[in-house]
């Protein structure tokens, strides 16, 4: 009986120990974990406190309604003759109005979308881009036949669409840019009446890496 008692103390020592063993363990465990919390909590806050981050935005404004150019019945040009043109008809107006606010960066990317109710094909058009640099223009794009995109961009201009510019704004501007499109002087004219449209886009992103 005796030596019964003795390993039965014996047992209930152990089981103690280990008991006693496994709740140091929990709570050196939880310890971590609040101190861990805690640095995770204070760092964040601290970095929050140091970059404080406000979005900004950008918009586009036409300076007209119709927010492209049409070509209806022209008669084919050469390259030196359509980056001149100058009936209100033939070339577009229209400014990127940029309102930043915070520390941010604005990519954007100016593109043309190709009314699906044209009948003269992508290469029988040429396109033209200038901004407006002081009190002139120059030239940002020479002149190119239409060429969709295979594939939508990051920034999402659509796949289908044609890339006209990109860039990217920090503060608060305005950019004027002047579009022109004409029919190719290789195009094979006859007596249908075709038409090109295009309707300009601006697609923009906010970048807060910067």
């Amino acid at each position: 009986m005796n030596e019964q008692n003795v390993n039965n103390e014996k047992i209930e020592r152990e089981s103690n120990n280990k008991i006693f063993v496994i709740i140091i363990c929990l709570f050196i465990f939880i310890i971590m974990i609040i101190g861990v919390s805690m640095a995770t909590f204070t760092y964040t806050k601290e970095k929050d406190s140091v970059n404080t981050i406000s979005t900004g935005n950008i918009y586009l404004n036409y300076n007209e309604d119709n927010n492209g150019i049409n070509i209806t019945n022209a008669y084919p040009m050469a390259d030196d003759l359509g980056k001149v043109l100058t009936n209100e008809d033939q070339y577009f107006d229209f400014s990127v109005d940029a309102s930043i606010t915070g520390d941010v960066v604005a990519n954007y990317e100016i593109s043309a979308i190709k009314d699906t109710n044209s009948t003269l094909g992508n290469d029988d058009v040429k396109l033209y881009l200038e901004k407006k640099v002081g009190n002139n223009y120059e030239e940002v794009m020479a002149p190119k036949n239409f060429t969709p995109l295979t594939k939508s961009t990051d920034l999402g201009t659509m796949a289908g669409s044609m890339l006209l510019d990109s860039g990217s704004v920090s503060k608060s501007s305005s950019t004027d840019y002047r579009l022109r499109m004409w029919v190719d002087s290789d195009t094979v004219v006859d007596n249908l009446v075709k038409n090109f449209k295009v309707t300009v886009s601006v697609k923009a992103k906010i970048d807060l890496s910067k």
